[in-house]
């Protein structure tokens, strides 16, 4: 198995689905209303039913973000500046934070929720954070894999 670039987009996919799941886990219980605090005469969805509803957007925003618009950021990066070292580190770690703090602005607008511009812009970097730290243990895998 060679770690070539059809390799990486099936770690960015991977780290997608992951990411996504994990990211909606958290939101739905963070939601989610035990049984024991409702109030009477008021709906409440279940753990499964806020997770169902809630995978979906995010699952497509995880995509988008995580397997088109950053490979595209890696290639400019690995281009312009070269990856060694700490320097590499946090350069990548900017230009994902500036990912998020775009697509948190282009989903507050696309909802047209520009009230809520800071909500989707802190909830765009935890996820962007999030499908960083999974590339980057799929990644490290992969890589121990092949080189053995």
């Amino acid at each position: 198995m060679t770690y070539n670039g059809h390799i990486i987009v099936f770690v960015k996919i991977f780290a997608a689905i992951v990411s996504a799941i994990a990211f909606t886990l958290y939101s739905s219980w963070k939601i989610y209303t035990p049984v024991a605090e409702r109030l009477p005469d008021t709906d409440y969805s279940s753990f499964s039913g806020l997770f169902a509803i809630n995978f979906a957007p995010n699952f497509v925003i995880f995509i988008i973000l995580g397997v088109i618009l950053s490979p595209m950021i890696d290639r400019f990066i690995y281009k312009k500046f070269g990856l060694r070292g700490i320097k590499a580190i946090l350069t990548i770690l900017l230009a994902y934070l500036l990912l998020g703090v775009g697509g948190g602005a282009l989903v507050s607008i696309f909802f047209y929720k520009f009230h809520f511009v800071y909500h989707y812009i802190v909830v765009s970097l935890c996820s962007v954070l999030i499908f960083l730290f999974f590339q980057t243990v799929f990644q490290i895998f992969l890589y121990k894999m092949v080189k053995h």
